[in-house]
């Protein structure tokens, strides 16, 4: 860590300003540059317009690090061969029933509740018909199950560096910058309110549809999250 950055951190420590509370500011000041940048940056309006001429494509929604090939890859941060860097709450750059599949793991718990309906509606207009989207997030459902039946241990493996079963829950809902963690009743009715008609409660690693079971292969994650694949009608 730099001089800077020590002096920084060291100054907000004891500022009383919570160290959460200035990270959600820098993401907050990075999603509007991300904004101005799309409607005056000549570049991004180019990279917006190739992306909506094209059509029976893939989408990996919040790729990070990960770049799967043959689809297009959309994050709010920069990463090597990323299709596109934007405000992921924001209108997709891609043209109306353009899209063959979404995949999205681990991003939606990380957005604004009254921003979601927003997503499903984007990821409804852009899919085609008989479409669908992958969805993956963390299972309300098996922490709580998990919690009265007093298996820790499946809590304390699922969130990294809890000690007990309470640290890890209370770690799910208010750390990694989570905004809200769903079942899959909740996840069906925002769904079903963007218009979606199929929803369907899949089980890890598989799925109707050849090659749409992108599931990160992560031990800690297997039996903790929710999967769900919304169609198209």
């Amino acid at each position: 860590m730099s001089r800077l950055a020590t002096t920084v951190k060291s100054a907000l420590a004891t500022s009383g300003l919570r160290l959460e509370t200035v990270r959600n500011l820098r993401h907050e000041l990075h999603l509007v540059r991300l904004g101005l940048s799309r409607r005056f940056s000549p570049r991004r309006r180019r990279q917006a317009a190739a992306l909506r001429r094209l059509d029976d494509v893939k989408v990996h929604f919040g790729c990070g690090s990960r770049i799967l090939p043959d689809w297009v890859n959309l994050d709010a941060y920069a990463s090597s061969e990323i299709s596109m860097e934007l405000d992921l709450q924001g209108p997709l750059p891609l043209s109306d029933g353009s899209v063959r599949w979404i995949f999205t793991e681990h991003v939606l718990e990380h957005i604004d509740r009254p921003r979601i309906y927003a997503i499903f509606s984007e990821f409804h207009r852009i899919l085609k018909p008989g479409g669908v989207a992958r969805i993956l997030v963390p299972d309300l459902d098996f922490y709580c199950r998990a919690y009265v039946d007093s298996d820790h241990e499946a809590i304390t493996t699922a969130v990294h560096r809890s000690r007990t079963a309470a640290e890890g829950i209370n770690s799910l809902f208010n750390d990694h910058f989570h905004r809200f963690i769903y079942d899959f009743d909740t996840m069906k009715l925002d769904l079903e309110e963007a218009g979606f008609e199929k929803i369907v409660h899949c089980r890890y690693g598989e799925s109707e549809h050849d090659g749409l079971a992108l599931d990160s292969d992560l031990a800690s994650r297997r039996d903790s999250r929710l999967c769900v694949e919304a169609t198209r009608s």
